[in-house]
């Protein structure tokens, strides 16, 4: 008869133990849940802060695609962070095709003497298209910080 108390004194213990443990790998996991959400909303913040629009003139090519291979693109800045102005930092598609980073001469702001990119602000990005034929109606998508525009330009057959 005294060994059933001692019995459930036992028990009771072990599943003390147990629902220690339990508790201690949920508070952990909740804990890294709720960084990985921090960590996701800050960046998705700052994808939101982040807006480009190509103020080229759609309704011409003249003064985008000059001398049969240069693209001159001019890029605002209409989101409310800065960006950053270097030839790493943007992409660019003609048609869907990639233009790799070496392809782009350069990439300016023409309405400041700065290296930051800030809202308002412009730049010119000027592409070389070596091997890549621009005819025709022309999709070019400029991509930067996850923002991106298109604009699509008709270029008369040479």
């Amino acid at each position: 008869m005294a060994s059933a108390p001692a019995t459930h004194l036992i028990l009771f213990i072990a599943s003390l133990v147990l629902a220690v443990a339990i508790a201690g790998t949920v508070v952990m996991e909740v804990n890294s849940m709720s960084d990985v959400i921090d960590n996701r909303g800050s960046s998705v913040s700052e994808e939101i802060g982040t807006e480009i629009e190509i103020i080229n003139d759609e309704g011409t090519s003249e003064g985008t695609y000059n001398d049969g291979s240069i693209l001159t693109l001019f890029v605002k800045n209409t989101g409310s962070e800065s960006l950053s102005v270097d030839e790493r930092s943007v992409d660019v598609l003609v048609d869907g095709s990639y233009i790799p980073n070496g392809d782009i001469d350069s990439v300016e702001r023409v309405d400041a003497d700065s290296n930051s990119w800030r809202p308002g602000g412009v730049v010119e990005v000027e592409i070389h298209l070596d091997g890549i034929d621009v005819e025709g109606d022309t999709d070019i998508t400029v991509i930067t910080s996850g923002s991106e525009d298109t604009i699509r330009i008709h270029v008369p057959e040479e």
